[in-house]
């Protein structure tokens, strides 16, 4: 009995001793400060006050080392201040940690991807990127990057594997631009010389997407590579068929196709089935007014002249015809020279003029794939 109430003693005064303890240490500790440096911290960064924040930031890691978000958005502030090289050190000290969530994690390597982009070192970029992808396979961020240094890099095929996850994640469907990669597979092909391998990949983006213009162009330019004029005509037609207003396009293949063969007739009935459904497309009524002026018939000429300048009245091209079907006797060979190069000055100015729509970078002609900001489709018409 006594032994039985000695040992309850002793286990008494353990549990009194500890107890003790851990209020003594919980008094010698620093009482922690409420987050409020944090949240003016980030109040700072969304309202684009960058020196605040980071003020703010600072003074929150001084009270609590262990917000590791903190340390990320001084890390970021480095970056935009240009300080790449303090930058990847904040956040690659923060990797070493052993107490990191796996969102803390994916915060972290996201902000170094976006360092060594920023450092112009895509390949330690995507290391970190594959990271993320490792420890989250369908991160939307880690997809995307992948996705779009896969097209930067002209990486079609993988690009595609990608896109299908993505589309998967989001319940979306990519047709449209998959149909691109396969016809930019296709371009690959032709380089090498084989053009009807290409075509199949051609073909295929048109299964993906019947209204993908550019693999109707391809397969037309492959076939007349191949002499196949009768064929090629028939692809380069679909484009007028499936979106009259971007024919042009199409329209110097199809005449120098249509001449070749001598259907001279048969590009004026396609200028003309065009207008039907688009009588505002400046391009298409002047290329029918010229035709018709070069064939003798000017009264007709003269009209699509005339309706081209009421529908578009600071056309240069229309007026210049109507004056030389109205000029007056005199030098006209010397006359007819010099109007020449203006028309072919003009034409090269108003057919030919293209800009993207994503950076705005200007061309003669219409690209599928922007050079500058690597966009797909982006380019559209000046004028129509």
């Amino acid at each position: 009995m006594t032994a039985t109430i000695f040992l309850l003693l002793l286990l008494l005064a353990v549990v009194i001793w500890a107890a003790y303890s851990f209020y003594k240490r919980s008094q010698s500790r620093p009482e922690r400060d409420d987050p409020q440096a944090y949240i003016d911290g980030l109040r700072a960064l969304l309202r684009g006050q960058d020196e605040l924040a980071f003020t703010k930031l600072k003074e929150t890691i001084s009270l609590d080392t262990n917000n590791v978000d903190a340390y990320v958005q001084l890390g970021n502030i480095f970056r935009r201040k240009r300080k790449t090289d303090l930058a990847l050190q904040v956040h690659r000290d923060l990797t070493f940690r052993g107490t990191l969530t796996l969102e803390q994690k994916k915060e972290i390597l996201t902000a170094l991807y976006q360092d060594f982009s920023e450092a112009g070192d895509e390949t330690s970029a995507m290391k970190a990127i594959n990271e993320i992808l490792e420890l989250s396979p369908g991160d939307r961020f880690g997809l995307n990057a992948t996705l779009r240094a896969h097209e930067k890099s002209g990486e079609w095929k993988e690009a595609a594997v990608v896109r299908k996850k993505l589309d998967k994640l989001d319940g979306s469907d990519s047709s449209r631009m998959l149909a691109f990669y396969k016809v930019f597979d296709g371009y690959g092909l032709v380089k090498q010389g084989d053009r009807h391998r290409a075509r199949l990949f051609f073909k295929e983006a048109i299964h993906l997407d019947k209204a993908c213009l550019a693999a109707y162009v391809a397969i037309g330019d492959s076939y007349y590579d191949e002499k196949r004029l009768e064929d090629a005509l028939g692809y380069w037609s679909k484009v007028i068929t499936l979106k009259p207003s971007e024919g042009q396009l199409v329209f110097d293949r199809l005449k120098k196709g249509f001449f070749e063969i001598g259907r001279y007739g048969d590009y004026a009935d396609t200028l003309t089935s065009l207008l039907q459904p688009c009588p505002e497309h400046l391009i298409a009524r002047l290329e029918l007014a010229y035709f018709m002026e070069k064939k003798g018939e000017l009264e007709a000429a003269r009209e699509h002249y005339t309706t081209a300048l009421d529908n578009h009245p600071d056309s240069l091209l229309a007026k210049l015809g109507l004056f030389r079907l109205n000029r007056a006797s005199g030098r006209r060979e010397a006359a007819d020279a010099v109007l020449k190069q203006v028309i072919k000055m003009a034409a090269k100015r108003e057919a030919g003029s293209f800009h993207c729509a994503a950076c705005g970078l200007r061309a003669d002609a219409k690209a599928w794939f922007c050079p500058r900001c690597k966009a797909i489709d982006s380019f559209e018409p000046d004028k129509v």
